[in-house]
């Protein structure tokens, strides 16, 4: 008799963290379900937390449509095996390939063309960071910075700063000329691999930093400046109709929860005395 009351508060118990954890808010969630001991229940609840991934990356995509330089960033689904049999898990990484290029005219406006592999410098508070959000402009100082943010973009000789001039030209190779005198180059990072590229992390979508040294390749050769254009955002899959994938699955996986968690608990009542 205590072992049956015993299943029966299990069951309950169970029921009642599924109906938790079923919720949408990441504060109700938990990143471990080694607490869920039915293998069913602890599948379903693992792979909701996999699609809302997907499904908030498909939002963050939407909301930054119009950003130049936005990279997108993919979701590798996958299973772990471990030594209760295999866990679901999913992997973020980049994709690295360049958005299509867009003229601005804008004397200001910088694409690089650089096989995909290729970005800006400029200098964050305390670090360096890379991005392909060619929009700049000169502050109070003169200095050339980012439009977002206001970041001093990096030359080879450090911070830029122009003199007074009414015609700003750039080279293919970086070199800034103001009224045809030449000012300063570019710095320019040209990465040998996308696979060092995966080494970044993300600030906004559009800045990232490395989490370590990587080689790069240097010198104008390995890239292109082009002046009064821009890079847009290399977003696919916001527009392809995955965000609606995404969703459905994660619907589906709360329906099976529920439906895993009424098997429960009918279990648990048939149990009872």
């Amino acid at each position: 008799m205590i072992e049956k009351n015993n299943n029966v508060y299990r069951y309950l118990t169970m029921g009642i963290l599924c109906m938790i954890l079923s919720l949408t808010s990441s504060n109700y969630g938990y990143t471990n379900f080694g607490e869920v001991q039915e293998d069913g229940v602890s599948t379903t609840l693992e792979a909701m937390r996999m699609f809302q991934v997907h499904y908030t990356n498909f939002m963050f995509y939407t909301i930054n449509v119009g950003t130049p330089g936005f990279i997108e960033t993919g979701v590798y689904n996958s299973r772990k095996k471990t030594e209760n049999g295999y866990n679901l898990a999913y992997l973020p990484f980049y994709r690295f390939r360049a958005g299509p290029m867009i003229e601005t005219n804008k004397e200001l406006d910088f694409y690089i063309d650089a096989n995909s592999r290729g970005f800006f410098i400029v200098q964050l508070p305390g670090t360096i960071a890379f991005t392909r959000d060619g929009r700049f402009l000169l502050d109070s100082r003169r200095r050339l910075v980012t439009l977002s943010g206001n970041y001093p973009v990096l030359g080879e000789e450090g911070e830029i700063i122009l003199p007074e001039g009414e015609d700003i030209l750039v080279s293919r190779s970086g070199l800034i000329y103001v009224d045809g005198q030449p000012v300063s180059r570019m710095k320019i990072a040209v990465f040998k691999t996308f696979a060092a590229m995966q080494s970044f992390e993300s600030i906004n979508g559009a800045f990232f930093v490395l989490t370590k040294d990587v080689p790069v390749e240097e010198g104008p050769e390995h890239y292109a400046i082009i002046q009064g254009a821009l890079e847009q955002n290399n977003v696919l899959k916001a527009i392809t109709g995955d965000i609606m994938m995404a969703k459905n699955a994660y619907d589906a996986n709360v329906k099976t929860a529920h439906l895993l968690n009424r098997a429960l608990n009918t279990a648990g009542g048939l149990s009872s005395p």
